[in-house]
């Protein structure tokens, strides 16, 4: 038997990645390119740094998606997904509180504490919507604008209520002030994303009353 010599180097063994289920691989590649978006943009995607970051070959890649293009609009099928069914889950209580009667400023302020809440638990997917990222691929881009109008339908129907019985109420544009608040809305959710420690829910939903619901 051959002796190892005293002192000599032995060869570190490669690190081969833990092997995944098809479904599981592929989610977990979708993850690692979410993190390169969030980081620096859909430009800096490629079937290399998906590797790099995912800690398997670019062969693997390959196993999961044909090409960039592929991975890509898979990202962002399943992001705006989650970012749907997160909002089904902030607006869920809307028509059936203003059914029951609840006041619609009540409704839309508890909605918003939702959102806000979906929106810290899934930061890197929503930073997808609210901030300008480079490189967004255009056979991509009107999917991922529509997840801006996802909260529309609800609000349209919880401002209208709101509205209904109010002396001035016709000489509000609903469509325009759906739009308004709609764009307060991202505005705090960017200041979740950007600052989460600093801007807590009391700190936005405060001024987010006071300069809707005045008392009229």
């Amino acid at each position: 038997m051959a002796q190892v010599k005293r002192g000599a180097v032995t060869p570190a063994r490669r690190r081969y990645a833990k092997r995944l289920q098809p479904a599981d691989r592929r989610e977990q590649l979708l993850d690692a390119a979410l993190h390169i978006v969030a980081e620096s943009g859909f430009a800096d995607v490629s079937i290399a740094a998906v590797a790099e970051r995912g800690g398997v070959t670019r062969p693997v890649v390959y196993d999961s998606f044909g090409s960039r293009d592929e991975l890509l609009a898979d990202l962002v099928e399943r992001e705006t997904t989650r970012m749907r069914e997160a909002v089904l889950r902030a607006m869920s209580e809307v028509d059936g509180s203003i059914e029951s009667g609840a006041d619609p400023r009540d409704v839309l302020a508890a909605a918003l504490v939702r959102f806000l809440a979906e929106v810290r638990a899934m930061p890197e997917t929503w930073r997808l919507v609210y901030f300008p990222l480079s490189g967004v691929p255009s056979t991509l881009r009107e999917r991922v604008e529509q997840a801006h109008d996802e909260p529309r339908g609800p609000l349209h129907r919880v401002l209208g209520a709101w509205l209904t019985g109010r002396p001035d109420a016709d000489e509000v544009d609903l469509d325009v002030l759906v739009q308004l608040i709609q764009g307060l809305i991202q505005t705090a959710a960017r200041l979740v994303l950007d600052e989460p420690d600093r801007f807590d829910v009391d700190r936005i939903l405060a001024p987010f009353e006071l300069v809707l619901f005045q008392e009229s």
